[in-house]
């Protein structure tokens, strides 16, 4: 089940038309994972070097149940076939082969974007029938601002992931490169997709000593700009001035570089993986708080870990080691920002929400839980029988 119709134009071509809707790579690659189309049909897809060690990995294959895939099982010829009772049977073959309410969300919304963005556009379908489905009964709706399951990190967990950084900038080789990225992961909220996406034309800083300024490119193709402070730019400055670029073979033909050239580059000088956000985070967990069976450690690093300072991180990265995820830092900026008093539609501009209630559904207000009315009616409701502080 191929959108060729047109002479001349075959199923891969229109499918790279549809994911060239994406400036990101990575927001191709998660659609056509949600979708099934092959990744090597990906427009600028690259795939990782199965030699180097990697974060979590995608989902290796096909599952049977993404929405190209299930239609051929299912015999539909064409997306002009498919009715809303059809995108009901299939949400409820994710549901009993135990996907999320969450996944089949996004999987339901990529389906629906192939038609609204393209298959209508170009004539291959006549309806949307995702259009038709109560999201509501299929439990794929959350509560206008509902909180994110998302875990947050605390204030000061997000110093220590700091500190950490800055502690072992000068002694990993890639150190300063990775302290540069905590130190914009955390100052910005930017995601991880974002993150290693920005270039070398995308940093200015006006003024040595002052703030630097950090075009981002969000999703939907929507570019926004990020205040770095001067810690943060300083930390990306001591990278930068280290970065090395390896020499790349002039190609036959080539006048000049074409292709923009990545500001966190590996040691090939290929761009960072995004996955290696993720790495990086758990490795500052595991170096600060390591576990009974790890390898002996080097001695400068044996030293480290009696300073104070080492001391305060382990203390407050020990409840992340085993969960910590680069988008946590997101929630945690939203968060933090608005219990010190920034207004919640700034964090909305900073974030690149285009819905304030997105931002609303960031925010862990532990304020509310501290402030709520049950605390003063617990002291009335329990006097007399329940000795507690509280009566």
């Amino acid at each position: 089940m191929v959108p060729d119709s047109e002479p001349g134009k075959s199923g891969r071509e229109r499918f790279a038309e549809f994911l060239r809707i994406y400036a990101s790579v990575n927001t191709r690659v998660a659609y056509a994972t949600d979708l099934g189309i092959p990744l090597d049909w990906v427009p600028g897809y690259v795939p990782p070097d199965p030699g180097r060690r990697r974060g979590r990995q995608r989902r290796a294959g096909s599952s049977g149940l993404e929405w190209l895939v299930w239609c051929v099982r299912n015999g539909f010829g064409s997306f002009s076939e498919v009715r809303v009772e059809h995108v009901e049977r299939w949400l409820a073959e994710l549901a009993e082969a135990g996907y999320s309410d969450a996944t089949r969300g996004r999987m339901l919304s990529a389906v629906s974007a192939f038609y609204q963005k393209y298959l209508l556009r170009e004539g291959l379908a006549e309806h949307n029938p995702v259009a038709l489905v109560d999201r509501r009964a299929q439990h794929l709706n959350r509560a206008t601002g509902t909180p994110s399951k998302t875990a947050r990190w605390s204030f000061e967990a997000c110093r220590a992931l700091l500190l950490a950084a800055y502690l072992l900038a000068e002694r990993r080789r890639d150190g300063r490169r990775d302290r540069a990225m905590v130190e914009i992961l955390v100052g910005t909220g930017v995601r991880a997709e974002e993150l290693v996406g920005i270039n070398m034309d995308d940093y200015r800083r006006q003024t040595p000593g002052g703030f630097g300024v950090l075009r981002v490119h969000g999703k939907g193709a929507k570019d926004r700009s990020v205040a770095l402070t001067v810690p943060v730019a300083d930390a990306l400055d001591e990278y930068l001035a280290h970065r090395r670029s390896p020499a790349v073979p002039a190609k036959r033909g080539q006048i000049a570089a074409t292709a923009r050239e990545p500001v966190f580059v590996t040691s090939t000088g290929r761009r960072v993986h995004v996955s290696h956000v993720d790495a990086v985070l758990r490795r500052l967990c595991a170096t600060f708080v390591p576990a009974p069976d790890d390898a002996p450690r080097a001695r400068w690093l044996e030293e480290l870990l009696t300073t104070p300072q080492a001391r305060f991180v382990a203390t407050h990265l020990a409840p992340l080691r085993d969960t910590i995820r680069p988008h946590s830092a997101r929630h945690s900026y939203a968060t933090n920002a608005t219990e010190r008093g920034v207004d919640v539609r700034q964090v909305q501009k900073d974030l690149g929400h285009v819905a304030l209630s997105t931002t609303e559904g960031y925010l862990h207000d532990e304020d509310n839980i501290r402030n709520s009315a049950a605390h003063e009616l617990s002291p009335g409701l329990h006097r007399g029988w329940l000795t507690t502080n509280a009566s």
